[in-house]
């Protein structure tokens, strides 16, 4: 499963790319929120063994916005077929 969304706020630079998904990143001041959010995003989709990135909305220009990329394995099922 892949869940993608994109936002045209202020961008985050490359190094913050690197630490924006851990719990003691510090919330910048042009944000608003508690600054939890992309940490609890990250453990949630790293539960269903996925993964989650952020990219330039638009390339070489980060303060045009970024793109939030999460990626979710399907489990595959087995069937079990039953006799009465």
């Amino acid at each position: 499963v892949k869940i993608e969304f994109k936002d045209n706020g202020i961008g985050i630079d490359d190094a913050r790319k690197e630490i924006i998904f851990q719990e003691t990143h510090m919330k910048i001041k042009h944000s608003k929120g508690m600054g939890i959010g992309l940490s609890l995003v990250a453990k949630l989709t790293e539960l269903y063994n996925g993964k989650i990135c952020v990219e330039n909305r638009i390339k070489e220009d980060y303060t045009k916005g970024s793109n939030f990329v999460i990626l979710i394995p399907l489990e595959k099922k087995k069937m079990v077929l039953i006799d009465d």
